[in-house]
């Protein structure tokens, strides 16, 4: 394997798809037997690349600390006792030949097997995958047939111009609720569709069952759900609209999706390509939300994988993570024995299974301050189609469970104590939170969402603009929610003396004191003037404000030349400031 690569690879021909390379590795046959199966072995791979731009390998698990170095240039699927399954580009191939590492190629596991035609309608008895063209159409029919609780949008185009769609479902579906927003997505790898009909599904039930299931109901009269089955949708339809046959896992240029996310640890471009305009749909599209829990839905394992995937650090929220993703994998074995018993008995810290860059759980936990946890649904990356009702009722009740989670814990409203208007703010435990664990309220709605495990927490309330408000002892309990309304304080800076510019005066002042008063909102302002003894000089000045500059002018005339002392009040201002008369 040595000699074969160094010929081959160190060469200047090493870039498969150049002609003659194919021809040159036919001719390889005075090898031994060892040799001769490498040779096949690089035959295959360039087949591969060459047809699809992606290979699977097998590479012995005595190799697996080499490829974790090489983890940004392949993406590691999984490993059992014997192998690490592994991706590869034609860069990230290139990374493992010139180590020299040993490895297998493997029959892509999208093109194992070819599902008979079905037919009928999608969905049918949801027992196989539709068409693009059916998804399609099921999902506008989703909206077209809900229209009062579903809202169908397109966040994006792939690279092959086909929609990124999302479903939203919440009972006043055209309006921004003070509610928790949840997104579930899935088939960001593009072979791996078990999660794509899951989702579906899910979202067909839950239409369904509105009005006519009392849990349903509540669920969806509480939350804005939103559904992203497809994400990768020029991976799951690779060799044609007509079929899932032949997916693939990278996106049409050959990258994965689920490691070109900035990075907390590595960075911006950890896999060192340009964000692709799936990656910057999504990107665009979550940071548009105020999500505070999603899930990305994948296949080849069977358990959750909860954060960080991309260091050995525990989440502040470590405690929480264990306790919700324990939940899904335990009510998961209460309908299906055996199922999801991958790891710790269903569930992993990512980083413990294998570590990652660039993935999309660690970018929304990190950089969106919001939570996720990645749900691997099925061992075969494709579920048999005659499996799909199976892995339904294996799943939904999980699925159910998981996103009611976001109900629970510590919500309510940040609004200004004058306006009553939302306000954006920060909500941090001290000593608790870190590596940017701390939530935001929405902007638009006021709401937020601290779903944490049980126990008694201090929260610091704050905004640009406004005074800290620090809650102490907020004791919450697991499954219930403790709901409060903050009302935040204006605040100007510089409020002593005359350097705030929103307070103006000319001081030292003749006959005539001018005060300039900028507001940010109508209120009633209170004037007044004292002498050094504490003794008003003048009768009080109440104004009505408008928004922006106010002047007020007191005629000081009969006023000895001296200090004295001006207060400017109102609901938002507190100033006092001395001011001399001039002789």
């Amino acid at each position: 394997m040595s000699y074969l690569s160094d010929l081959i690879f160190n060469s200047h021909i090493h870039r498969f798809f150049f002609s003659g390379v194919l021809l040159f590795l036919l001719l390889l046959t005075e090898f031994t037997s060892g040799q001769q199966k490498s040779a096949e072995y690089l035959k295959e791979a360039a087949e591969y690349l060459e047809s699809r731009g992606e290979v699977f390998l097998l590479i012995p698990i005595s190799e697996k600390t080499e490829i974790s170095r090489l983890s940004k240039l392949v993406s590691i699927d999984g490993s059992d006792e014997d192998f690490v399954y592994v991706y590869a580009s034609p860069k990230g191939f290139d990374s493992l030949i010139s180590v020299n590492l040993t490895f297998r190629v493997e029959t892509p596991p999208s093109m194992r097997i070819k599902s008979a035609p079905q037919e009928g309608a999608f969905p049918g008895e949801w027992n196989r995958y539709p068409s693009y063209y059916e998804y399609i159409a099921f999902i506008h029919n989703l909206a077209t047939t809900y229209p009062e609780i579903c809202r169908l949008d397109t966040i994006g185009l792939s690279i092959n111009n086909r929609e990124i769609l999302v479903l939203k479902i919440s009972d006043q579906v055209s309006k921004d609720e003070p509610e928790p927003e949840i997104l579930l997505s899935a088939a960001i790898h593009g072979d791996e569709p078990g999660g794509y009909l899951l989702l579906l599904r899910f979202a067909e039930w839950l239409l369904n069952g509105y009005g006519k299931d009392l849990r349903l109901t509540d669920l969806v009269d509480q939350l804005e759900i939103w559904i992203n089955p497809l994400s990768n949708p020029d991976g799951a339809y690779f060799l044609g609209d007509e079929d899932i046959f032949g997916a693939k896992r990278f996106n049409i240029n050959n990258v994965d999706l689920n490691r070109n996310f900035p990075d907390p640890e590595e960075g911006l471009h950890p896999d060192g390509e340009a964000y692709q305009p799936e990656t910057i749909a999504m990107m665009e599209f979550m940071r548009s939300r105020h999500f505070v829990l999603s899930a990305s839905l994948h296949g080849g394992a069977e358990l959750v994988n909860y954060p960080w995937d991309t260091w050995a650090k525990f989440h502040p929220d470590d405690a929480w993570y264990q306790f919700i993703s324990r939940q899904y994998a335990d009510t998961a074995h209460l309908f299906c024995s055996g199922y999801m018993t991958d790891m710790v008995n269903g569930i992993t810290n990512g980083f413990a299974w294998y570590s990652i860059a660039g993935g999309r759980q660690d970018y929304v936990n990190y950089f969106l301050h919001q939570r996720e946890v990645t749900l691997e649904l099925s061992r075969d990356k494709i579920p048999v189609a005659d499996t799909l009702l199976w892995f339904w009722e294996c799943n939904h009740r999980s699925l159910y469970n998981y996103i009611e989670q976001s109900l629970f814990g510590i919500t309510g409203t940040v609004t200004d104590r004058i306006t009553g208007k939302s306000v954006r703010s920060k909500i941090e435990i001290p000593g608790h939170d870190s590596l940017n664990s701390y939530v935001w309220s929405d902007s638009i709605t006021g709401g937020f969402s601290r779903m944490i495990k049980e126990g008694t927490y201090d929260l610091n309330i704050s905004a640009s603009g406004y005074k800290d408000t620090l809650i102490s002892s907020v004791f919450v309990a697991d499954f219930s929610t403790i709901s409060l309304d903050i009302h935040l304080t204006p605040v100007y800076s510089g409020l002593a003396g005359n350097k705030d510019p929103l307070i103006q005066i000319t001081n030292p002042f003749e006959d005539l004191l001018r005060i300039s008063v900028t507001s940010v909102f109508e209120e009633n302002i209170i004037i007044d003037l004292f002498d050094t003894g504490g003794r008003k000089v003048i009768p009080q000045h109440t104004i009505n404000s408008v928004t922006g500059e106010n002047i007020i002018i007191i005629n000081g005339t009969s006023l000895s030349p001296g200090l004295y002392i001006l207060k400017v009040a109102s609901p938002a201002i507190s100033y006092s400031s001395i001011v001399v008369k001039a002789q």
